[in-house]
């Protein structure tokens, strides 16, 4: 329910905001998710399990989409993930972001991510960046959007023992997402990578994922096979995130099409 809503408040704020603005570009696709696990000691079992043998690959369906407007920019994403478990070990995510320019090219940014599991409540949440961006270091082909925010979380966890206070307030993120495009004879090819460095969390939050600082990110390749039908490969990493104590990483493979 708490994705529903979230998808139906931004989608009312794209069409409200849109019917004013200038649309300059959009985009959207609909893909295939297969992810491995690699490394990373899984806190919680006092760091003697990796997560390749604690947590099962798993296959993910997902759909994104992208515009770009005279007033800033707005992504988002949803995804059911494990889709080849049971129904009761699945999951869903779903992101969306915005720039919004105040002084130029300077934003300011909101961002939403929620995570939801049908298995294990524990592990829900939400998380809420508010801050201010900067869109102006972009051209056709490459792209590098930084943004600044306090980070606020919602976390699955509240009320169990030891995590009374983890709500609410958790520190900031830094972040950003940059872009590549590039051609090998014909052969269309994009370099993607999304970062995200989460600092000065509460004592809570800290102790749950194991240091007051954490990073997420993923850098990937992607070749567009046809007009329509693309695939790609992403490493996935993290640190202090995910349940991770420490550094751990997985690897994402591909298929999509282009809508």
């Amino acid at each position: 329910m708490r994705n529903l809503i979230i998808a139906l408040i931004c989608s009312s704020l794209l069409v409200t905001t849109s019917a004013r603005a200038e649309y300059l570009y959009g985009f959207a696709n609909a893909y295939t998710d297969y992810l491995s696990w690699t490394n990373g000691d899984e806190g919680w079992t006092g760091g003697v399990k990796d997560v390749s043998e604690t947590r099962d690959d798993h296959v993910t369906l997902g759909l994104e989409a992208g515009a770009g407007f005279s007033w800033g920019e707005m992504y988002g994403f949803y995804e059911l993930e494990k889709v080849n478990m049971s129904s009761s070990l699945r999951s869903s995510a779903i992101k969306v972001n915005a720039h919004y320019k105040v002084a130029g090219n300077i934003t300011a940014y909101g961002q939403v991510y929620d995570y939801s599991d049908s298995g294990m409540s524990s592990l829900d949440e939400q998380n809420t960046v508010l801050g201010i961006g900067y869109i102006g270091w972009a051209s056709e082909n490459f792209w590098f959007k930084p943004y600044l925010g306090a980070h606020f979380v919602k976390s699955g966890q509240s009320g169990e023992t030891g995590y009374d206070d983890i709500d609410g307030q958790n520190g900031g993120m830094l972040g950003w997402n940059l872009g590549w495009n590039f051609k090998i004879g014909e052969q269309k090819f994009m370099l993607t990578n999304w970062n995200e460095i989460e600092f000065a969390r509460n004592d809570d939050y800290s102790d749950l994922q194991y240091s007051e600082t954490g990073i997420n990110g993923g850098a990937a390749i992607w070749y567009d096979i046809t007009d329509k039908i693309y695939t790609g490969i992403q490493y996935r990493y993290f640190k202090n995130k995910l349940g991770v104590d420490g550094y751990g990483d997985a690897i994402i493979f591909r298929i999509g099409i282009h809508l």
